[in-house]
């Protein structure tokens, strides 16, 4: 613990981070919504943790037709066609085809923190990057950036990721083409910015300038084929994988606006004008400055969207569009009991829908509780009440 010496310099108190420390904890130990989210999260990180003892899988099924041995893939205890009743050595009852729904809830909660922590952080940090940059250079990269995630974010989420996840290939490959031409467009426009914004001309502007002519002239000869078009990357895809990848470019867009409206709002703060009058860079000032004083309603926002994220990817699973047929996946566990969906014989076989189902809701329930109290605790408008 750091201690700073009063005047008297016989009486130890704690300094200010410790003080605020202690102070995050009292308020969410006074929230008991906020007690309940976090014990909610803690059950289904632990039963993700211990899933390989909670759900061991038996080598007698027929787990071992495939490649590796996959754990995620839901055991087949039998092969009759109506679904059977929890019963002690099946717990939670089987599927129809005779899955395991016990093992598929256990091994879920892995898939379920995979898909929502994956796609958050992913969406986070391009909706950061993006958002940022436009908010703190304006002019006509703002408008290039934002009237671009405007056309993403026209489109309802939901059909634009199942569109996304069934137009991505099986296996991605990226090549020396096809991200030149990216990296061109953004060396441009942080040559222009300077010029625009009438800032001046540093020795870092004909860094940028060199390096824009350079990839420039490099893509050009590939298009041309005139160099060789290296491979930088070639990754096979599952049907979760591009699950993962659709979420991820549907779900940027609301962090970028969110952040570049606090970044309007930060970047005419005094001690900005005053990082500036100082000779900080750009990197220095959007860092160090900006950032830290901005991103506290991006992680509000993220943390009550990992429930959300489970929730969409639980339902493109149950179109068929989301992770592969014998999957452990609570959105394919529901799947299963389609067809008695459509034939409105759901009673008998409740234990097919409903328990994958509180699973769903119980996770996604206990990330909302859980954001509500970092909200609680972040948001400066909030906090000291």
């Amino acid at each position: 613990m750091v201690f700073r010496r009063s005047k008297k310099g016989t009486v130890k108190t704690p300094s200010p981070r410790i003080k605020e420390l202690k102070f995050m904890l009292s308020r969410v130990a006074k929230s008991p919504l906020s007690l309940l989210g976090s014990a909610i999260i803690i059950f289904y990180g632990v039963m993700a943790l211990l899933a390989p003892v909670l759900a061991p899988p038996n080598p007698s099924w027929d787990i071992q037709r495939y490649p590796g041995k996959s754990a995620f893939i839901i055991p087949r205890v039998t092969y009759v066609a109506q679904p059977q009743p929890p019963t002690p050595q099946n717990p939670f009852g089987l599927t129809p085809d005779g899955y395991d729904i016990y093992y598929g809830c256990v091994w879920g909660s892995i898939t379920a923190f995979r898909v929502g922590v994956y796609v958050v952080a992913l969406s986070l940090i391009a909706g950061l990057s993006i958002g940022l940059v436009a908010g703190y250079y304006g002019g006509i990269i703002d408008e290039i950036l934002m009237r671009f995630t405007d056309v993403i974010i026209v489109f309802p989420g939901l059909i634009l990721a199942m569109a996304f996840a069934i137009a991505l290939p099986p296996s991605l490959s990226i090549t020396l083409r096809e991200v030149l031409p990216i990296i061109s467009v953004i060396l441009l426009l942080l040559t222009i910015t300077p010029i625009l914004s009438h800032k001046g001309i540093r020795w870092t502007w004909i860094i940028l300038q060199d390096a824009t002519i350079l990839t420039l002239a490099i893509s050009i000869l590939l298009f041309t084929n005139n160099l060789p078009n290296l491979t930088l990357l070639s990754l096979e895809l599952t049907k979760l994988d591009k699950t993962l990848i659709a979420l991820v470019l549907v779900g940027w867009p609301g962090y970028t606006r969110v952040i570049r409206g606090e970044v309007l709002r930060v970047r005419t703060e005094d001690y900005i004008e005053a990082s500036k009058a100082a000779g900080c860079s750009d990197f220095r000032i959007i860092t160090r400055h900006i950032l830290p004083n901005a991103v506290y309603p991006v992680l509000i926002l993220a943390s009550l969207d990992i429930g959300s994220i489970v929730l969409t990817a639980a339902a493109l699973s149950f179109l068929g569009i989301g992770s592969d047929p014998e999957f452990a996946d609570w959105g394919q566990l529901v799947q299963k009991s389609q067809e008695w969906i459509s034939s409105g014989n759901l009673i008998p076989i409740w234990y097919v829908w409903v328990i994958p189902g509180a699973f769903i809701f119980g996770f996604s329930l206990g990330w909302n509780l859980l954001g509500d109290a970092i909200r609680d605790i972040l948001d400066p408008t909030l906090r000291r009440r």
